[in-house]
């Protein structure tokens, strides 16, 4: 669930109160630091030792599905590692169910570390926000995803995790300035094989993360954003509880920062249904 949130919605929906892109589309372009204790290389990971790259499209049709992409690089890492510069690819479908909620599914898959194999992960989930005040909403989001280690020659293993997620979400009326407040935890309910690159068996164990960020929507066209995340996954001390990952794979802290261009599309008529099932504000 924690991976799924990254990829979710627009950040502007946070600024404007939409579940799903009402019309046109978006780009982004975001940068992420990542931190951690002894896990990659058996050395501490310090900030601006490795960074992610992410290049992420959004695209609104008919005002009733939001389909999205994104692809992460990775131009920055330590000298004793020799992780690909291509790292992974995401995709989610999302569209609104009557006016709070909305259904996503998601796939993604990238290179295990050390090149030794490949992950793939799917899953779908549900979201629903109920407002609060005009300058506060709830977020909830609750799903099931898999994820898959492969490497040829091996029997590989899989994990499936049930999560939820919860957020406070902050706005002015205006739209202008928006901030988010949240945690999500997940918990193992099947699991099966070996992990192909130390070949230990997958022992997954209860996820708890956390994160806080903001975005700022001063003018019509672009957005600028950021965050900062907690992400927990096992134990530094005993690897079959981790995943050959980079991003999310063990315990790390992700910082964030991000900007958005946005692409004008036709807007869903004043007053119809399409309209009334993106905005939650004043509900």
């Amino acid at each position: 669930m924690g991976e799924a949130m990254t990829v979710s919605g627009s950040h502007r929906g946070v600024s404007q109160n939409y579940l799903v892109l009402p019309s046109g589309g978006e780009l982004t372009a975001q940068m992420r630091f990542l931190t951690a204790e002894p896990s990659l290389g058996d050395a501490k990971l310090a900030f601006s030792d490795l960074a992610l790259f992410g290049i992420s499209a959004r695209y609104s049709l008919f005002s009733r599905l939001e389909l999205s992409g994104r692809v992460e690089l990775l131009p920055k890492q330590p000298s004793y590692t020799s992780e690909k510069p291509w790292q992974s690819v995401a995709f989610v479908a999302r569209s609104p169910i009557g006016n709070t909620a909305a259904v996503a599914i998601h796939g993604s898959g990238g290179h295990l570390l050390g090149h030794d194999g490949s992950w793939l992960r799917q899953g779908i989930s549900l979201e629903f926000r109920k407002p609060i005040h005009e300058v506060l909403t709830f977020d909830i989001h609750g799903g099931l995803d898999s994820t898959a280690l492969v490497r040829d020659g091996h029997d590989g293993g899989w994990v499936t995790e049930l999560g939820v997620s919860g957020q406070a979400l902050f706005r002015d009326p205006n739209g202008k300035v928006g901030g988010w407040v949240g945690m999500a935890y997940s918990i193992p309910v099947a699991s099966r094989g070996n992990d192909p690159t130390t070949d230990m068996p997958l022992d997954p164990q209860a996820r708890l993360d956390f994160r806080v960020g903001g975005v700022i929507s001063l003018v019509r066209e672009w957005d600028l954003f950021a965050e900062y995340a907690v992400i927990d996954r096992g134990d530094l001390s005993d690897p079959s509880t981790r995943l050959p990952i980079l991003d999310g794979g063990f315990d790390q802290h992700q910082v964030m920062f991000g900007v958005t261009r946005h692409i004008a599309g036709k807007k869903p008529s004043s007053g119809g249904d399409d309209d009334d099932s993106m905005q939650l504000a004043g509900r």
